[in-house]
């Protein structure tokens, strides 16, 4: 079965639009603009992904309505709600230098400058202003920090090695 790592959800479906099988989707992704030439898209599968080609895409306002070759009719599309909309890495949207898919993020194990391991990251939320990480501390099955994804705080990460290397602020831990 293939790895959920070597796809990157850009989209969850909401609902089928209109009767031919065209479904509205929710676009998870910074640049909704990626949806304009976009030729094939994975569906999650009790087997792994599954490849679906596109047939047509229309953007419109902060909505991307999506048509997949082999969906025909409203009730093929009904099946398809709330079913997320993958890419395989090879065909990513390039980031800059600066950027990373949350996917590299998680499982990250988070470390301050001198040393101490703080745990791993489990979730990314976007916070409105910056991105935060919540990391599991090693040890606890249920605690929590919350890290903001800022530069004073972050001072590297290595996605490669799956580390993040911090310099906490005061009552950050």
């Amino acid at each position: 079965m293939d790895s959920c790592i070597e796809y990157l959800v850009i989209g969850r479906i909401l609902r089928p639009f209109g009767i031919g099988g065209e479904v509205k989707l929710l676009p998870i992704t910074d640049d909704i603009g990626r949806f304009r030439d976009i030729r094939f898209v994975y569906l999650e599968t009790s087997g792994g992904f599954q490849r679906e080609a596109v047939e047509r895409v229309r953007i419109t306002n902060n909505a991307v309505f999506i048509k997949l070759e082999t969906i025909g009719s409203r009730d093929d599309a009904e099946e398809l709600r709330e079913k997320f909309v993958y890419v395989d890495r090879e065909h990513a949207a390039t980031i800059d230098d600066s950027s990373y898919y949350y996917y590299d993020i998680q499982g990250c194990t988070v470390k301050t400058v001198q040393g101490e391991v703080i745990g791993r990251v489990f979730d990314i939320q976007n916070a409105g202003s910056c991105d935060v990480y919540f990391v599991r501390p090693e040890g606890s099955p249920d605690g929590e920090i919350l890290i903001p994804a800022v530069r004073d705080v972050i001072r590297s990460i290595d996605t490669r090695n799956k580390e993040i290397l911090i310099d906490p602020i005061d009552g950050l831990l």
